[in-house]
């Protein structure tokens, strides 16, 4: 098992890198060391630099100094060798006293007589006549940090000479204390190892001036640090000879009134090992020649800090300690908390305002402290020890997101492998429609492979789509972040798909649109079925709507038929009997047509006989050669063939759709070949076509030299509805009329077509299996004549009525009629006996025929009744009539059928029952009401 890498938190990791950082900076403060020292000058050093632009003027700090330079003794005749001529000092003293000077500081240690006495009693009567000066005293150093210190005794201690001991009015002591880069920091004002030594010069300036820090308690030993107001020079000074000169150009008037006069050496040696009365100023200077400050100077400037208070303080070890623990807590909890660059930053922001706040000290509160340990040691370790955290956080991070990615990869592989199991189309691509993920039902269903479709573009080059739909779908994705709805595409074997699509936008990390995942179902099989759904809720539309027609035509009919029955028998030239006999077949014909479309409609089957097609053939040569234009040529050939079982007025219909559909194939003209053959089919052969037999089969066979049928279309050409005609000239119900009638004569079609050279639709149907017709030999009509008897009509159209009654009296019957049921039952109590039957119709007002029926039998149970409608037989309706014990004879009544099955009623003879086709609607109709008119 792996082993998951773990490192601490934040917290713990602040923690660490402060305890790191804290100590090695107390380490550097507390324990002397090269770098503890080089920290703590430099810090000194540069928080003079950095406050550089805060430095005090000086023009009138009360303090000027005398500097004996290499020029003014040069200008005085002296010897740059020798110590210059005491009457000079002399001089001098006596113009500062004339000039009003406060007091005068000598930092030149006059401990022998000089070599002329004259010049030393002029001196010591200055001194005197002054009375305001201090003389320096002196030690020589012996591996000590402090110049002209030495062993702690008498002998290396250099008092000035007695004498002007004597006359001076105070002894200041002339060495001062040292760091190891030769520079002065700390105030130096009395050795304590030596007893009687004198204070510093500038304590005994000050003791001289008593000033207020002189008179303080502890004040001599309190720790000083040494606040420099500038670079060498920065005290207004003058040189040796111009403060002797007369002249008036020499000096301002009044430039020592007011003033303490420091005087002393500014030597000019060449190498810092030669350096001995100048020491390290820590200011940063561009002229090196100033980079070294005179001694007198140094003096000068811790008088001055005394005499303005303003000396520089450092904070006590405890409170440093603190500050050193507060920096490593901020910086280490701080930055351990941010990346590498963003702790940078903040480490960088926090040392510049760290060294602000120092700064801020240094100049207002004039306190220093060595903040480099802070922004030079515990900063920089604080940061390091963040980018190592951050470093071992983001290994230990990198090893999480690797174990996580390498269980993301296995789950993404499970997910891809279930992906590849589903049943739905899913892809993914980017916005350039190239494909990034294509699972196995994808290239099922569209017939590429991921491998071939690598950089293509889907919508342009794989589908070759420019269907506005796709980039709509692509937009609403990108504007709304998904998309549904139906899409239809081409796959590669060019099958046209209906596809349930849906569409949702994936995004990368920062939320910028990157792929569009898409789920597609085929729904091309359910879009087929709801399209045949609807057809088929048309079709019973239709036949609803027809059954209804078909009830109203038949009553309209049937008064035309026994019309033109009772014209033949009275018309004698034989122009009016073919003139009669055509509108009796034309009316005839109109009621096959009602049929026929009842039976489409609700796939009601019509009447089966036995017939010969090749008689249909013939009768249809001779409607093409009267109907068609004229530059299409009608072939027959047909053979000697059987006989079929079949519906006359269907197989009528389904040659006169084909000749039609062959006439419109060929808009120029061409050749129309009707055949007909027998057709044996073995098992083989029959294995070729669905809903085949090894059966006997009379092929009729309809060529055209048109056009021929397109293989995409050919698929659809059997759907109802489905026209390649132009709106009105095609109602599409021609084809899959043909096609219904076959399979209900359970025979089959044979397709055979190329596009330019023609058709040739190959109709198969059973051959009927007894080759005798079933016809009966002429019934005259004579012999249905009756002898008087009575009969009862009842029909509530008036014309069926009145012509039914003149042909009934005809041929020999009494009728009384009636135009519904309560006034047949009215007429029938007036003479039960004498009505010997009842002709009925089944949809009538006020009380309907199977009520009437009921009504008359329960008066008179065996009377014979024959029902008549203009709706065809069904399921329901024989079911009804079979209650009733009733013959039916569907209007429009045929002369022939009428007598015949009248005369069997009277003479209790079974009647042929006939196989009509009424609307379903009759299915609904409640036992006493049969049918609506």
């Amino acid at each position: 098992m792996q082993r998951r890498l773990s490192w601490p938190n934040h917290n713990i990791a602040g923690l660490l890198i402060a305890l790191v950082s804290f100590s090695l900076g107390y380490f550097l403060l507390v324990y002397p060391s090269r770098p503890s020292r080089s920290l703590t000058f430099s810090s000194y050093n540069l928080s003079f630099g950095l406050g550089s632009f805060t430095r005090p003027n000086m023009d009138h700090c009360g303090v000027i100094i005398v500097y004996i330079d290499e020029e003014s003794l040069i200008a005085l005749h002296q010897s740059l060798r020798e110590p210059p001529d005491r009457s000079l000092h002399a001089h001098l003293l006596r113009r500062l006293k004339l000039e009003g000077a406060r007091a005068v500081i000598m930092d030149i240690v006059f401990s022998d007589p000089g070599p002329n006495p004259e010049a030393d009693r002029e001196f010591l009567e200055s001194l005197r006549e002054n009375g305001r000066v201090v003389l320096a005293a002196d030690f020589n150093p012996v591996n000590s940090s402090v110049i002209g210190s030495g062993p702690a005794d008498r002998r290396t201690f250099t008092e000035p000479w007695a004498p002007l001991a004597a006359a001076a009015a105070r002894i200041g002591l002339d060495p001062i204390q040292l760091d190891d880069d030769f520079t002065a920091r700390l105030h130096f004002h009395e050795w304590s190892e030596m007893e009687n030594a004198p204070r510093s010069l500038s304590w005994a300036a000050a003791e001289l001036l008593d000033l207020p820090v002189t008179r303080q308690r502890d004040a001599l030993r309190a720790e000083r640090w040494i606040n420099y107001y500038g670079p060498p020079e920065t005290i207004p000074h003058v040189t040796f000879a111009s403060a002797l000169s007369t002249s008036t150009n020499a000096l301002a008037p009044g430039t020592f009134r007011g003033k303490v006069v420091f005087v002393g050496a500014r030597p000019k040696i060449g190498n810092l090992i030669e350096k001995r009365d100048e020491l390290r100023n820590p200011y940063p200077s561009a002229a090196r020649e100033f980079v070294f400050m005179p001694m007198v100077e140094v003096h000068a400037t811790q008088f001055l800090n005394l005499a303005r208070h303003d000396w520089l303080t450092r904070p006590s070890p405890w409170l440093e300690v603190n500050m050193l623990a507060l920096a490593a807590i901020t910086f280490g909890f701080g930055l351990a908390r941010f990346r590498p660059l963003a702790a940078t930053a903040l480490a960088l922001v926090g040392g510049i305002a760290f060294l602000l706040v120092s700064q801020l000290m240094f100049v207002v509160m004039h306190v220093w402290f060595p903040w480099l340990i802070i922004a030079a040691i515990q900063l920089p370790v604080a940061l390091l020890g963040a980018f190592l955290f951050r470093s071992l956080d983001w290994i230990a991070h990198r090893r999480r997101l690797e174990e996580e990615q390498r269980r993301a990869d296995l789950r993404i592989r499970e997910q891809a492998a279930l992906l590849d199991k589903a049943r739905d189309a899913i892809t993914v691509h980017d916005l350039e429609w190239r494909p990034l993920y294509w699972n196995k039902s994808a290239e099922l269903l569209y017939g590429w492979s991921f491998a071939e479709l690598e950089g293509k573009d889907l919508r342009t080059e794989v589908f070759k789509t420019d269907d506005a739909r796709t980039l709509e779908a692509l937009q609403q994705a990108l504007a709304r972040g998904e998309w549904s709805g139906e899409l239809r595409l081409k796959a590669r074997d060019g099958r046209e798909l209906v596809l349930h699509s849906r569409w949702t936008l994936v995004r990368d990390d920062s939320g910028h649109p990157q792929s569009v995942l898409v789920i597609n179902t085929d729904v091309s099989e359910q879009k087929k079925l709801e399209a045949q759904f609807l057809r088929t809720q048309r079709m019973e539309s239709i036949g609803t709507l027809a059954g209804g027609i078909a009830h109203d035509l038949n009553n309209v009919l049937s008064p035309i038929v026994m019309g033109v029955e009772l014209l033949k028998i009275k018309a004698q030239d034989p122009h009016s009997l073919k003139m009669l006999t055509t509108m009796g077949s034309s009316a005839k014909r109109g009621s096959d047509m009602v049929k026929q479309v009842l039976a489409f409609a609700r796939g009601v089957p019509g009447e089966r006989s036995v017939l010969q097609l090749s008689h249909l053939i013939r009768e249809m040569q001779k409607i093409v050669n009267e109907t068609f234009p004229k530059n299409i040529e009608f072939v027959t050939d047909v053979a000697e063939i059987n006989p079929i079982l079949g519906d006359a007025t269907q197989m009528h219909q389904i040659i006169l759709n084909l000749c039609v559909n062959a006439r419109d194939a060929m808009p120029d003209g061409g050749r129309i070949t009707v055949s007909a053959r027998n057709a044996k089919l073995t098992s083989a052969e029959a294995a070729r076509w669905v809903g085949a037999r090894p059966i006997a089969y009379v092929v009729l066979s309809v060529a055209d030299s048109g056009t021929g049928i397109p293989p995409e279309i050919i698929d659809k050409i059997f759907e109802p509805f489905f026209t390649t005609k132009e709106i009105g000239k095609g109602t599409g119900l021609g084809l899959s009329t043909v096609i219904s009638i076959i399979k209900s004569h359970e025979g089959f079609l044979d397709l055979q077509t190329q596009v330019g050279r023609g058709t040739s639709f190959n109709v198969y149907l059973p051959a009927a299996e007894n080759s005798t017709g079933s016809g009966s030999a002429p019934i005259s009509l004579s012999d249905f004549r009756g002898n008087g008897e009575t009969i009862l009509l009842v029909d509530d159209e008036p014309a069926f009525l009145e012509l039914t009654r003149n042909l009934l009296t005809h041929y020999g019957y009494s009728v009384l009629a009636a135009g519904h049921g309560s006034d047949a039952l009215a007429l029938f109590g007036t003479a039960p006996e004498k009505v010997k039957a009842v002709l009925v119709d089944i949809m009538m007002p006020i009380l309907d025929g199977p009520a009437t029926i009921r009504a008359l039998r329960s008066r008179r149970a065996d009377l014979p009744i024959i029902a008549i409608s203009g709706l065809m037989q069904t399921d329901k309706l024989t079911q009804t009539l079979s209650t009733l014990a009733v013959d039916f004879i569907p209007k429009p009544c045929d002369t022939n059928r009428l007598l015949e099955s009248l005369h069997s009623a009277l003479r209790r003879r079974p009647i042929k029952a006939a196989a009509e086709s009424i609307p379903t609607s009759i299915a609904t109709v409640p036992p006493a009401v049969v049918a609506t008119s």
